[in-house]
């Protein structure tokens, strides 16, 4: 998804602890009233939901934030943020960075970076200080140049200037992430990007939802994109509707279009069970949906099979053996662009249909496909969901295999047209 949209392990955990709420303000909280702000995105206790401490947190509303992304504990401002808001029109998010930033998060000094995009995003801007800090340097850059991932800096002062500043991380930074950083959850960034002009990147594409936010998405059928369900969710925990689907979006430019005609999650997928701290046994093998398309683009675009995955594979797999995988998507970090990985390998089948795998995936690659190469084309084996941590500070990168739906959806293909 875009970073709007990270509707994956970070925006999971941002639901759970309330940094996105009801539209309606209200003290509905337990702790309400109580002289203390426990709304997360306003760097509390947490133990209130977004809009349910009003009266508490009324103080840290002041200002003019006027942005369609004000309060959500991201800093929108140019320079000092994203740059997605006007200068003056995120006040309450930028303000603990303008004043040099402070250690005010209810988890600060924890030894863990808990700010958005270098952290797990618990903590707004600025309020994690002193476990961000050796982060700031890779704050809010991206790889959205045209030519990034070439092995050129081409950014203004220190490379080529052939591109914008900080649009060129990859190639002006490296791609060894710091220890700790959370933007990506891999050590080193063997992503590539992608000229979507034939099979199998002109299958894969991009979906948009009502809510602005992106997932990406596999033509599977003429009319049919296979995803993850977790797309279908705003931050706030409610239904995200999908409106259209861009099959090989290379910025402005698709291979083919259409919008959505209807949609199908698996009936046991439940959003409230999506934590990134914990492992459920059974909860993430459910993270998969389907997308049925107003027009059969994917006899222009092209489709993937699915390979459903057998013990035979699952021997193979455990002995290191088996095929080597392909991951692609439109990371929150190269906007609008397809990037893959190439070469990556299946680690474990678990119990629970999710494949673990060592492809280098972040925000965005949600709902992607990880394929591989077969006599007379391409073949799904699983889509990216999430990560989370396996048994200790390590972080475990899962797809949902097709074990998990391959069934399901042939019978979706031959109701849907194909």
């Amino acid at each position: 998804m875009s970073r709007r949209a990270a509707l994956g392990a970070a925006a999971a955990l941002a639901v759970l602890l309330g940094l996105a709420g009801p539209a309606a303000a209200d003290d509905s909280c337990r702790w309400a009233r109580d002289g203390s702000c426990d709304e997360q995105r306003f760097g509390g206790s947490g133990q209130c939901a977004a809009e349910s401490d009003d009266a508490d947190c009324a103080g840290y509303k002041t200002g003019d934030n006027s942005c369609k992304w004000a309060f959500d504990g991201q800093c929108d401002e140019p320079g000092i943020g994203t740059g997605d808001c006007d200068e003056g029109s995120d006040t309450t998010d930028c303000r603990s960075l303008r004043a040099g930033g402070d250690d005010g998060c209810h988890w600060s000094r924890d030894g863990t970076c808990d700010e958005p995009a270098i952290g797990t995003g618990v903590c707004p801007d600025g309020t994690d200080i002193s476990d961000c800090r050796p982060l700031y340097p890779r704050r809010n850059h991206i790889n959205s140049c045209a030519t990034a991932f070439d092995g050129i800096c081409d950014e203004p002062g220190i490379g080529t200037g052939h591109c914008a500043a900080r649009s060129d991380t990859a190639d002006c930074l490296g791609r060894d992430t710091p220890a700790g950083i959370r933007d990506h959850f891999f050590g080193h960034d063997d992503r590539r990007m992608v000229r979507p002009d034939r099979m199998p990147w002109t299958a894969i594409g991009e979906i948009a939802f009502d809510s602005g936010g992106t997932c990406t998405g596999t033509l599977v059928g003429r009319r049919v994109v296979l995803t993850a369900a977790h797309c279908f969710f705003r931050d706030n925990g409610k239904r995200d509707t999908p409106v259209s689907f861009r099959a090989g979006r290379d910025g402005d430019d698709s291979k083919a279009e259409a919008g959505i005609a209807s949609s199908l999650l698996s009936p046991d997928y439940r959003n409230d069970s999506d934590d990134e701290e914990e492992d459920p046994g059974s909860a993430f093998g459910t993270d998969w949906a389907f997308v049925r398309l107003d027009a059969d683009i994917g006899d222009v675009a092209g489709t993937m099979a699915v390979h459903r995955l057998t013990a035979k594979d699952e021997a193979l797999i455990a002995a290191g053996a088996w095929v080597p995988l392909i991951q692609a998507g439109y990371a929150w970090d190269a906007p609008d662009r397809m990037t893959a990985h190439s070469g990556c390998r299946a680690l474990a089948l678990r119990r629970d249909n999710t494949l673990k795998h060592d492809c280098d995936m972040t925000k965005g690659d949600s709902g992607g496909p990880i394929f591989m190469k077969e006599a007379g084309g391409y073949a799904i084996v699983a889509v990216v969901t999430r990560f989370f941590r396996d048994g200790g500070n390590d972080n475990a990168y899962l797809a949902v295999d097709t074990r998990a739906f391959a069934d399901a959806l042939a019978k979706y293909i031959a109701a849907n047209g194909g």
